[in-house]
């Protein structure tokens, strides 16, 4: 049998040069991501989502058709094309043209936000991680402060750390920072397909490779109010915390991200009856959890209530305090899987819903994360839209919600109707918000489609719970986009009922909230145990009634349309 053939990348990312091997018949994406290159793919490498950009400055790849909807005529001209439809037949020489994801704006906790850099290798993570290759095991620092925990939440879209002070509480320092494991698609269902066609190895170590930066950066330039020059000095001082002084590492995510990390396969994910390997509690040491022996301390990883109703839920839950309510109240983490969560401190009905990455910009034409640059406000005023970036950034694309807004403001000027239908003037072309960012027909739809799911799936879990929406106490929003997303104009679309008004509470991360209380309280195991004991799973996709309602929510409510 012959050979394959075997042709040379030369790639050229930021300020670095790298040197791969593309096999015949692989596209430029696969050969990124098989040699430990990072590179967006919202879609999983199915040309939709249009991220995996590239630029071939010499060499020669042949255009797709996904490539002429995304780029001008121009543009392909000048060789830009898209990696995951790009398939080498002579050596090339390329520049990655992705949106700079180290500005990614990740919630660490309420009120918090971080933006960092990720550009370590993994000589200098296990350098520094590697503290207890010390032979004394102590620092003279150490001396004086109490030790140490790390609290980890693994999203599907980001990473969040804490550096906790288990005496006191108190957060030392955070880390966050974008799953890389984004070229491999922006949902679990992408995330679970790719391990099954190979990846799995690839996958667990891309998500190693994260933490341990992420642990790297979390024992660097902390901030101890504890550790004074003298006893009348009240002044924070830096520390940098070496490996022995951290005693526990524990993580929480859902169930995929759990699967991705230790390595599982996740055949049974994605296929029926849908079983995790394991989604109880789980005790490693550093070594089990990272493949790295630099330090030895417990990993423990938190336990989830169903497949599709992780340790992420478990979590927000214990950080809710919903094993403590009398009355009923509702948990609703809003991604591209929208899970949710109903009940007391005597039962709890869980449930997901399949809603799409369009709440994180994915599958948006011009869609992006939330990243400096991004459009996260939108109003529009006689036709003509103004908005927003992050960061005060030139426009780069538009965040998920920015989506809501916009859709929002295009409902109240009566530029798309009930159905979700443009204006003939943008229906072909869509609706611009400058020059070249614009808001498609297609856009509107996988709105429609993301906000039907998680409507759909709220009223469904409330009527099985058995009360009316009014009966609802609190609802709690968890998660970035829950944090951020303007409340009012998300009633307005019809995403959440009317009657939700004066009682939505933006939670924050409750995943990592309920890692550092974990850590911090000696009751929270206990409590998550009966959390876990108390929780029955509703099957959406058995409910004739949530299909009933999905179709009825593809629309937007003509109520809330009016002025």
């Amino acid at each position: 049998m012959d050979r394959q053939a075997i042709i040379s990348l030369k790639v050229y990312k930021d300020n670095q040069i790298f040197l791969l091997n593309c096999q015949e018949n692989e596209s430029v994406l696969k050969a990124l991501q098989r040699q430990g290159l990072f590179i967006p793919a919202v879609c999983a490498g199915r040309g939709t989502c249009g991220k995996c950009r590239i630029h071939v400055l010499e060499g020669n790849l042949t255009i797709s058709e996904q490539d002429k909807r995304v780029f001008t005529s121009g543009d392909l001209k000048d060789g830009y094309r898209l990696a995951c439809l790009a398939f080498p037949r002579e050596d090339c020489v390329i520049r990655l043209m992705t949106e700079e994801e180290a500005d990614f704006a990740v919630l660490a906790e309420i009120g918090f936000h971080g933006e960092v850099e990720n550009n370590y290798d993994l000589n200098q993570i296990l350098h520094v991680v590697g503290g207890r290759t010390e032979p004394e095991g102590k620092t003279e620092a150490s001396d004086n402060i109490s030790p140490y925990a790390i609290a980890i939440d693994i999203g599907t879209t980001t990473i969040a750390m804490h550096l906790v002070d288990i005496d006191n509480g108190n957060i030392i320092n955070t880390y966050t920072a974008v799953n890389k494991q984004r070229a491999y698609g922006a949902d679990v269902i992408s995330r679970i397909q790719a391990s099954c066609d190979g990846w799995k190895d690839s996958l667990r170590e891309c998500i190693r490779m994260d933490l341990l930066e992420g642990i790297q950066m979390l024992m660097k330039n902390c901030t101890d109010a504890k550790v004074k020059r003298d006893a009348t000095d009240k002044r924070a001082s830096n520390i940098t915390v070496d490996g022995h002084q951290v005693t526990e590492i524990v993580i929480s995510g859902n169930t995929t991200m759990g699967h991705l990390f230790m390595g599982y396969s996740c055949e049974t994910l994605g296929h029926y009856p849908y079983q995790p390997v394991n989604n109880g509690w789980i005790n490693l040491t550093f070594q089990e959890a990272y493949g790295v022996e630099y330090m030895d301390l417990p990993v423990t990883m938190l336990p989830g209530i169903s497949t599709f109703v992780g340790a992420d839920i478990t979590a927000g839950l214990l950080t809710c305090g919903f094993d403590r309510f009398d009355k009923p109240c509702m948990l609703i983490d809003l991604g591209t899987n929208g899970e949710m969560a109903i009940g007391n401190k005597e039962h709890i009905y869980v449930t997901s819903t399949a809603a799409g990455p369009a709440f994180e910009g994915g599958n948006i034409t011009c869609g992006t994360g939330s990243i400096a640059g991004a459009i996260s406000h939108v109003t529009i005023k006689k036709s003509r839209a103004s908005y927003q970036t992050i960061g005060n950034r030139e426009a780069i694309g538009i965040c998920g919600t920015g989506v809501i807004e916009l859709v929002s403001e295009l409902l109240k000027e009566n530029i798309i109707d009930d159905t979700g239908l443009l204006l003939p003037e943008y229906f072909e072309e869509g609706y611009p918000l400058n020059e070249r960012i614009i808001f498609t027909q297609k856009d509107v739809r996988e709105l429609q489609l993301a906000k039907a799911a998680i409507r759909a799936g709220v009223e469904t879990l409330i009527n099985c719970y058995g009360i009316t929406i009014q009966e609802l106490d609190r609802i709690y929003l968890a998660g970035g986009f829950g944090y951020q997303v303007d409340l009012e104009k998300a009633i307005h679309i019809g995403l959440l009922p009317q009657e939700f008004r004066g009682k939505l509470i933006a939670a924050g991360n409750t995943s990592l909230a309920g890692a550092v209380k974990y850590l911090t309280e000696s009751s929270a195991k206990e409590r998550m145990d009966q959390i876990i004991a108390s929780a029955q799973e509703i099957h959406l996709s058995n409910r004739q009634e949530f299909n009933d309602l999905y179709i009825e929510y593809m629309l937007f409510e003509k109520d809330d349309i009016e002025e």
